[in-house]
């Protein structure tokens, strides 16, 4: 039989190894250091995109308050970040940053696995068919090697396209629904043959509204930049497809996010196109990644996307043509495209 006595010692016990196991969890919750804490405050105050919608002297005093307590301190910080960037803004510790390139790899890889299977099925040989995935840099890398992933990215990108043009393409179908973001220069000009409407020349494909006014993102003949800034650029022209200016075919989705809704707005506006599938994730707005002084990083949120007209609020970007589901999308764009000009006849 249970010694019915022994019960309130085990009970004690058990609460006693609850309570250090919660206390373990809180000391080990991660947070700025206090300098990083007063760093990550002011660059947010100084320059985040919704900084007006956070009161900072009641929030410096919260933290204050907060001294001691990781949880808490981590509550203040995430609730300033979120209120001043739209809620697209983060902070990152070195770790958090390489697992966010990890799990891009991996998402990345599950999508192109699912394009490459969606091409086996039955396409209309006259048309093109390329996936702009999400993708990050190595963070960890120096910003030469930096550089060179962004440029191989781009590259490889636009091989893609070269491949896929050695046959006759009347139109393309650029997928954007697996996008979940990273860095939107390697997207940009890995996708320059198929956005660019001329083969020379500077062109206007959209913008960041800054409190200044627009800074404007341009494709050259090499590469991509930002007001007058380079974003990225090959140092030699990049591919030109047979058929310069062709009908491109737009494919969203709810994934389709950040940097992802940057290549949505690249095309918005540009002639012989449309957009299909669903509205995007709704973080259409800019971030920059500052680094703090203990190693950390925050992901700082500066400005709304707009495209090449000026059109774009930060928020979801519906499509031209909305569908429901994989095949009716594609097969949407594609009635489209071989219903267009250059596709007749041919």
């Amino acid at each position: 039989m249970r010694n019915s006595k022994g019960l309130p010692a085990r009970a004690a016990l058990i609460a006693t190894l609850l309570a250090a196991t919660a206390a373990t969890a809180a000391d080990t919750i991660e947070i700025p250091s206090p300098a990083a804490q007063a760093q990550l405050l002011d660059m947010l105050e100084r320059e985040a995109l919704y900084r007006s919608r956070v009161d900072w002297p009641a929030t410096r005093t919260r933290l204050k308050d907060a001294q001691g307590d990781s949880a808490r301190v981590r509550t203040v910080l995430a609730e300033a970040i979120g209120r001043s960037s739209g809620g697209h803004g983060t902070w990152m510790t070195p770790q958090r940053q390489q697992q966010r390139v990890q799990r891009f790899a991996r998402e990345n890889a599950s999508a192109v696995a699912r394009s490459e299977s969606d091409a086996t099925h039955a396409r209309d040989p006259r048309i093109g068919q390329v996936l702009i995935e999400g993708y990050a840099a190595d963070p960890s890398a120096p910003p030469p090697q930096l550089q060179q992933q962004n440029i191989q990215r781009a590259v490889r990108w636009q091989n893609i396209i070269r491949e896929k043009d050695s046959t006759p393409r009347c139109g393309w179908i650029v997928d954007l629904r697996d996008n979940t973001g990273g860095n939107m220069w390697p997207m940009l000009l890995g996708v320059a043959p198929l956005l660019r409407t001329s083969a020379m020349g500077v062109e206007d494909v959209g913008s960041f509204e800054t409190a200044d006014g627009p800074v404007r993102w341009q494709t050259t003949a090499s590469g991509v930049r930002t007001g007058q800034a380079t974003g990225l650029d090959f140092g030699q022209p990049g591919y030109l497809p047979s058929l310069v200016g062709a009908p491109v075919a737009v494919l969203t989705g709810p994934r389709t996010a950040s940097s992802g809704e940057a290549t949505v707005l690249a095309f918005r506006g540009r002639a012989q196109t449309r957009s299909f599938g669903q509205p995007t994730a709704g973080v259409s707005t800019a971030n920059v990644v500052r680094r703090l002084v203990d190693g950390s990083a925050l992901v700082l949120t500066t400005s709304v996307m707009r495209d090449r007209n000026g059109h774009g609020d930060g928020r979801k970007i519906a499509p031209d043509q909305a569908t429901v589901g994989d095949a009716a999308t594609v097969a949407a764009a594609e009635a489209w495209l071989l219903a267009q000009p250059a596709c007749q006849g041919r």
